[in-house]
């Protein structure tokens, strides 16, 4: 059922207060890492293997472990993000062909002296070039995935820092604010192809129009890694009941 202008405001206000939680949670969990001298240890993978793939809801795995899910448009970075978040070269395949990846992926992924994770790579949309047929079918599997997965905790949406959010970043929100219970945390990527000067304000700007605050990454520098990891095991605690 569509949302009414009034509804999508009320959602609007609660993602931002969630939000703004999730960060100030997240500075004080860097804060203790930093006063103990040990963050740069504190997101160590201690183990990262693929662990299954799905074309088809009844490939989906048993759940275990918390999840958390990848989206973006085809040839966002998306594996280039995988990879650097584990420290890991070739996790998530990499490809120069747009829409290569045709089925959900699942990664488990153990932090040294932390939790374990289930990171899960949706398929990219955008480019993909696939009948009719094929894309309603990843249309059902997405949706019933994302609808109906008990663990699934929150959905990491990258966006190209240098293109923003187009309209499928924003019906991909719209229906994910159909249930509340799961994080939306979004990451622009390659943040460092934009002048210096201008990723702050470009951040800024991509907050504004998600409201939700955005992290910059860049995969050939690292830089995000660690703030992207603060946010994800400050969810993965269970922490966040603001919006119950």
């Amino acid at each position: 059922m569509a949302s009414t202008p009034k509804d999508r405001a009320k959602q609007h206000a609660k993602n931002a207060a969630r939000n703004a939680a999730a960060v100030n949670a997240s500075k004080n969990a860097g804060k203790r890492a930093s006063d103990s001298g040990d963050a740069k240890n504190e997101f160590r993978v201690q183990s990262a293997e693929f662990s299954a793939g799905a074309a088809a809801g009844n490939q989906i795995p048993e759940a275990r472990h918390v999840e958390i899910a990848f989206a973006g448009r085809s040839n966002v970075g998306k594996s280039s993000l995988l990879n650097m978040m584990v420290q890991r070269k070739s996790l998530a395949r990499t490809s120069r062909t747009p829409g290569r990846t045709r089925q959900i992926n699942f990664f488990d992924v153990s932090l040294v002296g932390g939790p374990t994770f289930v990171f899960v790579d949706l398929p990219g949309y955008g480019y993909a070039k696939v009948s009719k047929t094929e894309a309603r079918d990843w249309k059902v599997l997405l949706e019933d995935y994302l609808q109906g997965r008990t663990t699934l905790r929150a959905v990491v949406i990258l966006v190209d820092a240098r293109r923003g959010l187009e309209q499928e970043e924003l019906d991909l929100i719209e229906f994910l604010q159909t249930r509340p219970e799961i994080q939306i945390v979004m990451c622009a990527t390659k943040l460092d192809k934009l002048p210096l000067a201008a990723q702050k304000p470009r951040l800024q700007e991509l907050s504004k129009d998600a409201a939700v605050k955005v992290i910059g990454t860049s995969a050939e520098s690292g830089g995000g890694r660690v703030e992207l990891w603060k946010r994800l095991v400050w969810i993965a605690s269970g922490e966040d009941q603001s919006s119950s």
